[in-house]
């Protein structure tokens, strides 16, 4: 009994292990998505840990221009809508195919009538990014670092491919 309790446990313990593509290394709970170190989605959303909060990515592909849309909710089972205090926000996004160009975004407040209605003037939940370069179908990497309730954050989406995460497309 203790020899397959052993197994299941090793097994657990190797399902949720990710290693990174580029050193090879297992994240730190710190650098990893959620607490379990892997991403969830939400419909046409990635979710992530952000602090105690759950930050969502989403793209809108549109022959007009691409952006990425991201939006802040409680963690929990019954999550809504998070406004926080910041103007706007900037983040690192990589392609992760070839050379990997880096390339800083801003991201800023969604109009008003795209965010839930009861928010606070200089509060946002849902923040917007022009990326008319983005290629839809690579695997991106976004890190966002910012400071919510007195700590410095990072979150971090490894894996977003904006054709799969899409919310629109034209």
């Amino acid at each position: 009994m203790r020899i397959l309790m052993a197994v299941v446990s090793m097994l657990a313990a190797f399902g949720c292990s990710q290693k990174t593509a580029e050193t090879g290394a297992v994240p730190k709970v710190a650098e990893s998505t959620t607490a379990a170190g892997h991403s969830h989605a939400k419909g046409k959303m990635l979710i992530v840990d952000a602090g105690r909060y759950h930050a969502l990515l989403t793209a809108h592909l549109s022959k007009e221009g691409n952006e990425l849309d991201i939006f802040f909710e409680t963690a929990g089972a019954d999550p809504k809508p998070i406004a926080l205090p910041l103007a706007s926000l900037r983040a690192d996004i990589q392609v992760r195919t070839g050379q990997g160009e880096l390339r800083t975004i801003a991201f800023d407040p969604a109009p008003a009538e795209e965010r839930p209605a009861d928010e606070v003037p200089g509060t946002c939940s849902h923040y917007v990014a022009r990326v008319p370069w983005l290629n839809p179908d690579a695997e991106h990497r976004v890190i966002l670092r910012i400071s919510l309730d007195g700590q410095d954050e990072e979150v971090r989406w490894n894996s977003f491919v904006p054709k799969q995460y899409a919310h629109h497309t034209d």
